[in-house]
């Protein structure tokens, strides 16, 4: 009577609770980079005396070209902006699939033709100074300095991820992760009686099924990003010798620049490689092996 009772009474609002919480993991990833795409980029931008820092004219020229690079449609060519960042990597907000567009973020030191025109009291990381005058630093400095070839590399890298569904793929499997571990729930309690039974035997169960959901999760986005990761890296090492050139000076200014930061912070973000320590999970394909597959395709292009 217990089991039944409380099925009766409690299995509308759990339907309910389970169907906002699905739609809720989807739209947490789906809205800031679809309805709420300029929110997010505004920020995520770059000011300087309140007002957005611009990008120079050479930066907009090479973003350009890497946009003709990859192919751009006619159609997809105005959906595709650059905005200026914090940091030293480009990110990605947004996609070329939706009718919102993607911003591309360019960080600061695209602007840069040389070593002098880093401007050192302008850059922290982390909120912490930087020691350019040890030898870290100056790896760092040297790391930061990209060539129009690596700088159109990296800019490429984002443009070909934005012209893919990357944005409704990841909205989607903490959803279906949830609703996986739902269901399998909902039939156990009812097939099994568990309703009737001990609380701490249904949060066994509940503990159980929320670390095989979480860990789904975590499968198929990491999955999904590394795929597409080696996908990118295929797509650019076919463009030519002179990509395969740029793509293994760029992962390995990448690395240098990830060991410079590790010795100056003194802490494990990076690996001792200078790979992005991910501890349990692998959300990238490690810079190692991106810089292994061109090194590799130079290789090839050689013999």
């Amino acid at each position: 009577m217990r089991a039944k009772y409380i099925g009766a009474a409690g299995s509308k609002k759990a339907f309910a609770a389970a169907g906002a919480t699905t739609i809720g993991l989807f739209l947490v990833n789906y809205v800031p980079n679809t309805f709420g795409l300029e929110y997010y980029k505004n920020f995520l931008q770059c000011y300087k005396h309140g007002q957005p820092v611009t990008l120079s004219k050479k930066v907009l020229e090479r973003f350009e070209k890497a946009k003709e690079l990859c192919e751009f449609e006619q159609y997809e060519d105005h959906f595709a902006k650059p905005f200026t960042v914090f940091g030293f990597d480009v990110s990605l907000l947004g996609t070329t699939k939706s009718r919102f567009g993607a911003f591309i973020g360019i960080p600061a030191n695209y602007e840069y033709e040389s070593v002098e025109d880093i401007k050192h009291n302008e850059i922290r990381f982390r909120d912490q100074d930087i020691d350019w005058n040890s030898e870290s630093g100056k790896y760092l400095k040297e790391s930061l300095v990209l060539t129009e070839d690596e700088q159109i590399f990296g800019l490429c890298k984002a443009l070909l991820q934005a012209k893919t569904q990357y944005v409704l793929m990841n909205s989607i499997y903490p959803s279906l992760s949830f609703l996986t571990v739902y269901t399998v729930g909902s039939y156990l309690n009812s097939s099994l009686g568990l309703l009737a039974r001990p609380f701490s035997l249904r949060l066994v169960m509940y503990s159980i099924l929320g670390l095989f959901g979480f860990g789904s999760w975590c499968f198929l986005k990491d999955y999904s990003q590394v795929s597409l990761d080696a996908d990118i890296d295929k797509n650019l090492s076919d463009k030519g010798s002179r990509f395969v050139q740029a793509g293994i000076s760029y992962y390995d200014k990448q690395l240098k620049k990830n060991m410079a930061l590790r010795k100056l912070l003194n802490d494990d973000t990076f690996t001792v490689k200078g790979n992005v320590n991910y501890f349990l999970r692998q959300e990238s394909l490690p810079l190692t092996i991106r810089k292994s597959y061109f090194e590799s395709k130079l290789e090839e292009s050689a013999n």
